[in-house]
């Protein structure tokens, strides 16, 4: 008899920005994704709730971007879906790293505003994979955001969980408020233990494994979330397959007794939503969770390097920028000539976004260092740093030399 009543099970991609294609061609991969996505919800809208099929949108680039190229009816299908919880869309721009400072992380999470208000998407919960941790005030800056569920898939290879996995936990901020939080498998543990792919090898080798661990390390709650992907693992597409294989689970008979779990095709929303139903008293835990996979970085120690210094430039121009509007200077009350496009901060602060998440390298750059894979992946990752330092040194420029030009005017000629 299993500990485990019910298996959440958690359909998403993976997105890596490189590492399985150069990034223009994983953008567009990302676009084809959502568009699958929308076809396979509809497809099962008929089906009971936890046998349809369901897909969490890991991050917001890739919909951003969908969102840029999508036709009205395209867009509305997308909403319909998202209004009965057949697509979730959570709230990371992408799986980051800690090199996001406190500015950073604000401005990854401003496009959230805008899906909010002009989608109405309810977006209340966020996950990132791969990484193996994030700086602390993260927990403040999700709550701000109206975030209040949060869950990490880290990478076992050259990395590890602070605390036992699988666990449900609450994170608490410096703030002192805390955050609904779970320390799960990889990203695609569900596909390795056969879910999707092999019943026989799930019931008869991973949830008697699966059983003894949760034993081992005293887990409290009867249900379990769980995140799958397409085979493919990394910017992979949705798995066609998977309603189809949960519902032939669910009528096996030993699932019917009770002596494996049932599953359910879910969205993290509602993971969080039965968890609160179990009642359970979640541990708190206080502190940063530190990183220690991410070692792309250091190999890229000069781009790194002129990204920091660009996000101390765009973060000086901003103050520059707010107390010339305290002083009636703002943007809107300068002449074209003297103010940088309307886009040019936004793309900046992507630019340093885009450098600082969390895919160094191309799957092959360890194996094939001087391939055009990998030669390619670098400099459109490169490419982030500099573009960054060219619209920051602009931007700074501007608001300086518009400041300067306040107090010249209020002073005279001194």
């Amino acid at each position: 008899m299993s500990q485990l009543d019910e298996i959440f099970v958690v359909h998403h991609c993976h997105t890596d920005v490189g590492y399985t294609h150069d990034q223009p061609v994983v953008w567009d991969l990302q676009r084809r994704f959502i568009e699958r996505a929308i076809d396979l919800a509809e497809r099962d809208l008929d089906r009971p709730d936890g046998e349809a099929f369901r897909w969490t949108v890991e991050t917001t680039e890739p919909l951003l971007r969908w969102l840029r190229v999508a036709d009205d009816e395209r867009i509305a299908r997308f909403r319909a879906l998202e209004e009965r919880d057949r697509i979730e869309v959570t709230g990371m721009l992408g799986n980051l790293t800690p090199l996001y400072d406190q500015a950073e992380l604000v401005e990854s999470l401003q496009p959230l505003r805008r899906l909010r208000e002009e989608y109405g998407f309810d977006i209340r919960t966020a996950m990132n994979g791969d990484v193996n941790g994030h700086n602390w005030p993260l927990v403040d800056r999700l709550l701000d955001a109206g975030i209040d569920g949060f869950s990490m898939a880290v990478n076992r290879h050259w990395g590890s969980a602070p605390v036992d996995r699988p666990l449900a936990f609450r994170w608490e901020g410096p703030s002192g408020r805390t955050l609904r939080t779970f320390n799960g498998f990889q990203y695609g543990g569900g596909y390795n233990m056969g879910i999707g792919r092999d019943a026989e090898s799930l019931a008869e080798r991973w949830l008697p494994h699966l059983d003894a661990h949760l034993g081992r390390i005293d887990y409290p709650l009867p249900i379990l979330m769980v995140q799958t992907t397409h085979p493919f693992f990394d910017n992979n597409p949705p798995l066609a397959e998977l309603p189809a294989f949960v519902r032939e689970w669910n009528d096996r008979p030993d699932v019917a007794d009770g002596e494996l779990p049932s599953l359910r095709v879910a969205t993290p929303t509602e993971w969080w939503e039965a968890v609160d139903v179990c009642d359970a008293e979640l541990p708190v835990y206080r502190g940063d969770w530190t990183d220690y996979w991410n070692f792309g970085s250091i190999t890229s120690a000069r781009e790194t390097a002129v990204t920091r210094e660009s996000r101390r430039r765009l973060r000086t121009a901003d103050a520059m920028e707010a107390a010339l509007t305290a002083a009636g200077a703002g943007r809107e009350d300068r002449s074209p000539a003297r103010r940088s496009g309307l886009d040019e901060r936004e793309r900046a602060w992507r630019s340093v976004t885009m450098y600082d998440e969390h895919t160094w390298g191309a799957d092959v750059s360890v194996e094939r260092p001087e391939s055009e894979d990998t030669r390619s992946q670098w400099h459109h990752k490169a490419k982030h740093a500099y573009d960054a330092r060219s619209r920051s040194l602009l931007l700074r420029r501007d608001a300086v030399a518009e400041f300067a030009r306040r107090v010249a005017d209020a002073g005279g000629d001194r």
